[in-house]
């Protein structure tokens, strides 16, 4: 048995999340001792430059990690090269059009995975190279540890995590996933891993789970798929579940008549308009692909649940009522508190 594990719940434990919004860098702590949460805290520092971290964040960072007996670093993962897919072999990523050895992949109940390219891995630890990552946490990952917290729905339900700069869509019937598909709201196409960095030239890095533990990990170290130890086994699926024709669910006229010009009153309202239309077309289109590419094991959905990390308007809620007939369960969450419980639930486990 690991002493140090033994009495680590006694001692302070610092759990920081890191993640962008609004062109700051968001530095979310909480300290837990004895099982008991001690205190939080939050700091935002200015993203200056997207490929470097702030001299100021990196010493406020170690600061953090010398005054606490052990100090745990999670990153949210906001780029492009990732997404979640039904199936776990090879032959599955390829039916996706996905290189598989281009990505870091790794299996949730040996039913579904979640996968990241190495570029953008690469690029985190880089990045953070300095203060050193303890965790890496696909926002896949992240909705997925928000629909485990609810009721067991034994039907097919679309879920949509809303962040600042991206949204992630996708299909589970109970816990297993059907279709998932992560989109960006922003055009800053800086955010994430250099475009210059040459795919076919990227050595394979080490597996990731659903958080990614670097430290104490040699590059030269290559490993394969892994099981995530932390989620419990589920119960196998019913798979008969009612089919619906596509067009008979989703109109042909794609107006956005519910949002009306003169609501919109200020700049700020303006730009929340345009991300909310942005979001209803990738919304619209991940259903039209469920409901119509043979690849996925469509069913009837009539209901979505959005994990509202950050805004979304009442006008966009009453178009998905009325124009997609959909029911909706709204629940506002702190992306940056949940990661701190994951990372909390993984180092203490």
């Amino acid at each position: 048995m690991n002493l140090t594990k033994v009495f680590q719940k006694y001692l302070s434990n610092i759990f920081i999340s890191i993640v962008q919004q609004d062109g700051e860098w968001i530095i979310y702590s909480k300290v837990v001792k004895n099982g008991i949460l001690k205190d939080k805290f939050t700091k935002n520092f200015d993203i200056k430059e997207h490929d470097s971290v702030p001299t100021k964040m990196q010493d406020y960072l170690v600061k953090l990690q010398d005054d606490y007996s052990f100090a745990y670093l999670s990153v949210f993962l906001d780029s492009m090269g990732q997404g979640a897919i039904n199936g776990i072999s090879a032959s599955d990523f390829e039916n996706n059009s996905i290189d598989i050895k281009s990505v870091t992949r790794f299996d949730i109940d040996k039913k579904w995975s979640v996968y990241a390219s190495f570029i953008d891995l690469n690029w985190i630890k880089n990045l953070f190279s300095d203060v050193g990552i303890d965790f890496i946490y696909s926002p896949f990952m992240v909705q997925y540890s928000l629909i485990k917290k609810q009721k067991t729905k034994n039907k097919p339900i679309l879920y949509m995590l809303n962040y600042q700069d991206s949204v992630t869509i996708s299909v589970f019937d109970s816990n297993h996933l059907l279709f998932g598909a992560y989109f960006k709201t922003t055009t800053d196409d800086e955010l994430s891993s250099s475009d210059e960095e040459d795919w076919e030239n990227v050595e394979e890095e080490e597996s990731i789970e659903n958080i990614i533990d670097l430290d104490g990990i040699d590059d030269d170290d290559i490993g394969g798929t892994e099981d995530l130890e932390s989620l419990n086994e589920f119960d196998d699926l019913d798979d008969e579940t009612e089919s619906t024709d596509f067009d008979e669910r989703l109109p042909e006229d794609s107006s956005l008549g519910h949002f009306d010009d003169k609501n919109i009153a200020d700049e700020s309202s303006l730009e929340l308009f345009g991300r909310d239309v942005l979001i209803y077309k990738y919304l619209k289109s991940s259903l039209q692909e469920f409901y119509t590419n043979s690849l996925y094991e469509s069913s009837f959905i009539d209901t979505i649940v959005i994990f509202d990390g950050y805004e979304i308007s009442s006008e966009f809620i009453d178009m998905i009522e009325n124009e997609l007939l959909m029911d909706i369960e709204m629940n506002k969450v702190n992306i940056s508190d949940t990661i701190c419980t994951m990372a909390r639930q993984e180092a203490l486990s």
